[in-house]
């Protein structure tokens, strides 16, 4: 089935050495690795696995929040291998993207993840490993045995040391896929160049060659640094972007592969088809989902909780409303149906509940439990449940 799922995105797009072509928007130089095409289905999880890390790079785009020993599958919060494997379900993953922080520093628990991942999922399971150390022949060894299918290799600083080329070349060894990924930071032309050809040398796999971000993390320090946003609708750096194509255009003839990913890419295609595949499976009976992957529907939320069985009673009985059709969260004083019903049914609703309802509102949310609200429309609003504003 995997086999099959590769050879449709691969026949799909004319992937040539020595030419650049464009790939879900983005653009590459020959075949990018497995782990990108199965991201570019929307079908990795991305697994997050510490927060700690002892290279502190300027650019880190990791949260505050984040640069703990935590764990998070996708945008959920875990604490165990099978929380893990449920997310997986949930998007039905067909492999796992293992970062962090510095991933290695728990390199028993990765190893634990991946040969659960394995043994729930089977060998095609595809997973892959971001890291910024220099990993020894031990630490490869066992990743390797444990299963790890691809590893991307990010020298700190972009400086790639002699321990850190060792430990590349060592890689090389085994039989996985070896890569490097890196931001395209401008005005760095010496170092790119000195990575490539290193690369190309060792005959990597591939070379991923990401669009410089800002976060609100990284922000002072790359203000500091006099970089600036290439327009006020995105995140990504001035002039990243332009060195990015440059760099294809001039290594094209290289003999290692090479895939720009844009900042865009990133939440129109992996994380729009990731929220498509999540929707799917999360989605009640009673939601849409929009061409976003997010789920659109209805929610009535109350004073009290006490008050949701007669409200219920009353989308039943009074309006025809299937058993099927309705979710409640007593904990969080909610009733969600089908968002059409709001509009239908609001203000009737409203009046007779009037010491009830606090609002009923239609919302688009990420795909999951307490999900991001991207969109909210207020059909219903009782002021301190005594007027009515709509």
């Amino acid at each position: 089935m995997f086999n099959l799922i590769l050879f449709i995105i691969e026949s799909e797009f004319q992937l040539e050495m020595g030419k650049i072509t464009k790939w879900y928007g983005d653009k590459v130089v020959g075949k990018p690795s497995k782990g990108c095409e199965f991201c570019a289905l929307g079908a990795k999880l991305v697994l997050f696995i510490t927060g700690e890390c002892s290279t502190n790079c300027f650019y880190c785009p990791i949260s505050k929040e984040r640069r703990l020993d935590v764990q998070f599958a996708d945008e959920q919060l875990i604490s165990n291998v099978e929380e893990a494997i449920h997310e997986a379900k949930q998007i039905s993953a067909l492999g796992v993207g293992i970062t962090g922080g510095e991933p290695t520093l728990k390199l028993d628990r990765i190893i634990r993840y991946i040969l659960s991942f394995k043994r729930e999922f089977g060998e095609d399971f595809h997973c892959h490993l971001y890291t910024s150390n220099a990993l020894s022949k031990d630490a490869l060894q066992k990743l390797h045995q444990a299963g790890l299918d691809e590893i991307r290799f990010h020298p700190p600083l972009l400086i790639l040391g002699k321990n850190m080329k060792e430990s590349i070349q060592n890689a090389k060894d085994l039989d996985w896929d070896v890569g490097i990924e890196i931001p395209v930071i401008p005005n760095n032309e010496e170092t790119l160049e000195e990575i490539i050809t290193f690369a190309s040398k060792v005959r990597l796999d591939f070379i991923n060659l990401n669009e410089f971000e800002f976060t609100e993390t990284n922000f002072h320090f790359l203000r500091e640094r006099g970089f600036s946003v290439k327009d006020r609708s995105s995140a990504a750096v001035k002039g990243s972007e332009t060195f990015a194509l440059e760099t294809l255009k001039k290594f094209r003839k290289s003999a290692v592969p090479l895939h720009y990913c844009s900042s865009s890419y990133k939440d129109k295609v992996q994380l729009r088809n990731r929220f498509i595949r999540r929707a799917k499976n999360y989605a009640k009976p009673f939601d849409e989902i929009t061409e976003e992957g997010l789920i659109v529907r209805a929610r009535i939320n109350v004073k009290n909780s006490q008050s949701i069985p007669s409200i219920v009673q009353a989308l039943k009985e009074d309006h025809n409303i299937d058993d099927q059709l309705i979710e409640v969260k007593k904990e969080d004083k909610t009733i969600s149906t089908h968002w059409k019903y709001a509009e239908k049914l609001g203000k009737s609703l409203s009046r007779k509940f009037t010491k009830d309802i606090v609002s009923i509102e239609i919302i688009h949310q990420y795909p999951y439990d307490g999900g991001f609200i991207t969109y909210l429309n207020p059909i219903i609003h009782n002021k301190n449940q005594d007027s009515e504003i709509g």
